[in-house]
């Protein structure tokens, strides 16, 4: 257990933009420095792969672990290293301001946006000795955040960093120079945490198998196969147990039934087995791993099943900035699909966000009707399992109704196609159906009909938008431009739309607008009609 001090609102900001400019100096510091990267936590760009990657396919592997790592910078210690360190050498009166933002009255704080960042400052101190420690004993030296690792390929392990207890081989006493180096950085060692990892054993670091690849534990994989298996069948899945209060009682098991905590570890999972797939992103949709099977299916229940309000996934990218700006702008569709309060205005519905890898996972890449395929393919599996793929969610609370916004044009008819394949639904460019109801919760709501005109959402705003130009570019809505001549859907979006709101009239979004509205009043009353959903 860890005591969590988590900042109050104004001081969480303060400490926010400190942390920012802190990172760049940090930055700075070690462009200058211009070395392999030694120090992984607390990164953006760096992780617990890379820092575990460096110490594979080694003979020994050594983890040490610092004990009380943040509590260990107290208010002293972080003023005066603004004061006297080289890089920075402050005013005394911004050291002390620096120290009183960034610690809790006596130390780096747990929870702090900026204790990060400063222990990675201060720690580059200790990181400098121990590299030049480990290059005397021919060995590799890492740290992420307070573990550090060496590790060798020599035939004995350097006396000079570690040594094997003369009566248990299994214990292994740190050199005393090591010692006293980490203890003048101002850091104590947990001895009881200290681990030699050997060929022939499992070897670990932070958490990841090193032995030939880096990859997850396979214990960690099944535990978290079964978390989401349970979560699929049953809605809620073990976390943890906790101990009994009194002697005699039994012990309280931790059901959860949020996403979050399993997303992270799914997430943590696919981004390490990730780094050591070397195939191209199309042979892996082609041939998928477990992992990206597993996460795949646990991704969709999220976010197709286990809805908090009505999805609408679009085939373009920017469409949903249109949507928005479109309810935002148009009262009559008020409270249905979004409403102000006192806050500002508030959507109450979701749409899918393009943005992070879940995109890439559920393979819907934004670039036009025939992508949400694979939608459509996700519903087979899940609610029609053949037996080739016999699996499916059992739990299935499915609340609120996921709505595809499709353009009535060419592009049609790669969604048209296999609604009516896979699904026996026929949808067409030419009915004026307000919508179609293709299985569960899922529908279709396509751009309004235009006789025998092809349209898609772009031919909702007024021409005068369509036709502004901007630095003496025109906007072109197909996806091929000429970059010389044409603006894109994406500075459309974001430097017309966006900017310009309040001023264009979005009530030629009212038929499509409608057409959402009249699938949410549907699906209410079907759920209604089948009685509650949720089990």
């Amino acid at each position: 257990m860890r005591l969590i001090k988590a900042p109050s609102p104004k001081l969480k900001e303060l400490q926010s933009r400190l942390s920012g400019i802190l990172y760049q100096c940090l930055k700075e510091i070690e462009d200058k420095k211009a070395y392999r990267p030694i120090s992984f936590g607390f990164r953006e760009d760096r992780s617990i792969a890379e820092n575990a990657a460096r110490h594979k396919r080694h003979r020994w592997v050594l983890n040490i672990d610092l004990e009380n790592f943040f509590p260990s910078f107290n208010f002293g210690r972080v003023r005066g290293f603004f004061l006297k360190d080289k890089a920075f050498e402050l005013h005394p009166e911004v050291a002390t301001t620096i120290a009183q933002i960034a610690c809790d009255g006596e130390a780096l704080p747990q929870g702090s946006p900026c204790s990060p960042v400063i222990s990675e400052l201060i720690a580059q101190i200790l990181d400098m000795k121990l590299v030049r420690l480990a290059k005397r004993m021919k060995v590799t030296y890492t740290r992420y955040a307070d573990d550090i690792t060496f590790s060798t390929s020599q035939k004995v392990f350097p006396k000079g960093i570690a040594s094997q207890d003369d009566a248990d081989s299994a214990i292994w006493h740190l050199s005393e120079g090591l010692l006293e180096i980490i203890s003048r950085s101002g850091f104590s060692v947990n001895s009881a945490k200290t681990r030699m990892h050997f060929t022939g054993s499992r070897q670990i670091v932070t958490g990841l198998v090193v032995n030939e690849k880096v990859n997850i534990p396979s214990d960690y994989y099944r535990k978290a196969r079964a978390m989401c298996d349970s979560l699929l069948q049953t809605g809620k899945y073990f976390k943890a147990v906790v101990a009994p209060v009194k002697e005699g009682d039994d012990s309280t098991p931790v059901l959860l039934t949020g996403t979050n905590t399993l997303e992270g570890i799914l997430s943590h999972i696919y981004a390490v087995t990730q780094k050591e797939d070397k195939r191209d992103i199309q042979e892996q949709r082609k041939t998928p791993r477990a992992i990206r099977k597993l996460y795949r299916r646990f991704l969709f229940y999220k976010y197709f099943i286990d809805l908090k309000s009505p999805l609408i996934v679009t085939e373009g990218k920017t469409d949903p900035i249109y949507l928005k700006e479109a309810v935002r702008h148009r009262e009559k569709f008020h409270p249905v699909l979004g409403e102000y309060d006192a806050e500002g205005f508030k959507h109450a519905v979701q749409y899918f966000n393009y943005a992070g890898q879940v995109h890439e996972i559920l393979d819907i890449s934004g670039g036009g009707a025939g992508n949400l395929k694979s939608i459509l393919l996700d519903y087979r599996r899940n609610f029609r399992p053949s037996s080739k793929d016999p699996k499916r969610i059992n739990y299935c609370p499915l609340q609120f109704p996921v709505i595809l916004v499709v353009d009535n044009d060419d592009g049609f008819s790669q969604i048209a196609g296999p609604t009516k394949d896979i699904f026996g639904v026929a949808i067409s460019r030419s009915d004026t159906c307000d919508f179609y109801h293709i299985i569960e919760n899922l529908y279709i709501v396509k751009t309004p009909e235009d006789g025998a005109n092809k349209t898609c959402i772009e031919d909702l705003f007024p021409e005068e938008w369509l036709s502004k130009e901007l630095n003496g570019k025109k906007f072109n809505k197909n996806n091929e431009i000429d970059s010389n001549t044409e603006y894109s859907k994406e500075i459309f979006a974001n430097s017309i739309v966006k900017k310009h709101a309040k001023e264009i009239d979005f009530s030629k979004f009212d038929d499509l607008l409608e057409r959402v509205q009249k699938v949410i009043e549907d699906y209410a009353i079907k759920a209604t009609t089948a009685g509650a959903k949720t089990p």
